[in-house]
C-alpha cells in the first residue's frame, strides 16, 4: 500500500509541476509585494504593472521548475513528497493572490481558477496518504483526475489568453 501511495504522490508532483510549466515565460523576480489591509483584515494589493505581472508569472514558473527538480529526487520518500506538495501550495497561493493589471485580469482569473483546482488536487493527494479503504482510494483517485483535468484546462486557457494579450 505504501508503495502505491509513493507512486501516486510522485504522479501528483509531476502533474502539478507539468501544469505550471505551461506558464513558463522566462526568469524574473518577485513582484507580488504586499498591500493595504481592508477593514475585514484581508490584504488588498494594488494592481501590478504589466512588467511586474510578467515577472510574477516568470517567478512562479521558476518556482515550479525548481520544485519539479525536488520532486524527481523525492520519488521514494512520501514525507519529502508531501513537503514538496506543501511548498507548491505556497507558490500557487502567492501567484493566485497577485492583482494583475487590467489587461491581464481575464487571463489571471483563469489561471487563478486553475490554481484553485491544483490546490484541491494537492489536498486530495494528501488525503490519499491517510486513506486505507480501497473504495475511498478509488473515490479520491476519481476526484484527483477531475481536479487535474479542470486545472489543466483553466491553466492552458489562461496561458493562451496571456499569450494573446502579450502579442
Amino acid at each position: 500500500m505504501k508503495k502505491n501511495i509513493t507512486k501516486r504522490l510522485l504522479a501528483a508532483l509531476l502533474a502539478t509541476a507539468l501544469a505550471f510549466s505551461l506558464t513558463a515565460c522566462g526568469g524574473g523576480n518577485d513582484a507580488a509585494g504586499g498591500g493595504e489591509t481592508s477593514e475585514s483584515g484581508e490584504t488588498a494589493s494594488a494592481a501590478l504593472t504589466e512588467e511586474e505581472y510578467q515577472q510574477a508569472v516568470e517567478k512562479f514558473s521558476a518556482d515550479m521548475s525548481e520544485l519539479q527538480t525536488s520532486a524527481n529526487e523525492a520519488v521514494s520518500d512520501p514525507e519529502s513528497a508531501i513537503a514538496i506538495l506543501d511548498e507548491m501550495k505556497v507558490s500557487i497561493n502567492e501567484f493566485a493572490s497577485v492583482t494583475p493589471p487590467e489587461v491581464y485580469a481575464d487571463a489571471h482569473a483563469k489561471l487563478k481558477s486553475g490554481c484553485e483546482s491544483l490546490i484541491a488536487f494537492i489536498d486530495t493527494v494528501a488525503a490519499m496518504t491517510e486513506a486505507t479503504d480501497q473504495a475511498e482510494l478509488d473515490e479520491l483517485t476519481t476526484q484527483m483526475s477531475e481536479q487535474m483535468e479542470a486545472a489543466m484546462a483553466d491553466m492552458t486557457e489562461g496561458v493562451n489568453m496571456l499569450k494573446e494579450t502579450s502579442e
